[in-house]
């Protein structure tokens, strides 16, 4: 009976401390999490990509990456290069809300004393099982954790860690990827860690740098 009400108190704990901090509603977070990026037209980064797929023998890579918001992105490589889009779109918030039909909230953690979000898109399409869940850091309002699922598979996991960039911007510093077996042609997981060594944030990038090699990636 004591260590039922010692666990009781401890909830309570929890809870006080997470309502003390404000929950807000999905539509407050989404427009804070446009905030650390308002200011960036573009972005020039050198990149490293580390590929650990059984089924795909691909060398670490270092390549540079041109975007200019909200969709446009060029990579300058020689040779294949495997990364997940949402990745140089710094988590493509906005692709994901110009599919979503629906946005809720589905959870709130506290980690290292920080309130963590968990929101979940669902599609425009109710016959779609398809959905992404993001986890978003309440202090700066950053993707921590992002996942796409199709039913009851998980298809991709991508954990975030950020830098301070012009000591005003948080950008990625490492973004690791967890694929599943389920979209790889072995059948085996994966990993994709994709590392950025250096940002030039608002170079002024034209439209005419992309061309006909324009990648124009929503998701």
């Amino acid at each position: 009976m004591r260590n039922t009400v010692i666990v009781i108190m401890i909830l309570l704990a929890a809870w006080g401390r997470l309502a003390g901090a404000g929950i807000l509603r999905p539509q407050q977070i989404l427009n804070r999490m446009q905030q650390p990026y308002q200011g960036i037209d573009d972005y020039v980064a050198d990149v490293e990509v580390i590929t650990d797929i059984p089924s795909f023998n691909v060398p670490s890579r270092s390549f540079t990456v041109y975007v200019k918001r909200p969709d446009k992105v060029k990579i300058e490589s020689d040779s294949l290069v495997v990364i997940p889009k949402d990745v140089l779109l710094l988590g493509n918030i906005e692709g994901h809300l110009a599919e979503a039909g629906r946005v809720i909230l589905n959870g709130v953690t506290q980690r290292r004393g920080r309130v963590i979000y968990c929101l979940k898109f669902f599609p425009n399409d109710s016959h779609r099982r398809d959905r992404v869940l993001l986890w978003v850091d309440g202090g700066r309002y950053t993707l921590s954790r992002t996942e796409l699922w199709t039913g009851t598979n998980r298809l991709l996991t991508v954990y975030w860690e950020y830098t301070r960039v012009d000591e005003k911007y948080w950008l990625p510093t490492e973004v690791r990827c967890e694929i599943s077996g389920g979209i790889l042609g072995g059948g085996q997981p994966g990993t994709i860690t994709v590392s950025f060594i250096r940002y030039r944030v608002n170079t002024g990038l034209s439209d005419a740098l992309f061309g006909a090699q324009e990648q124009k990636i929503g998701h």
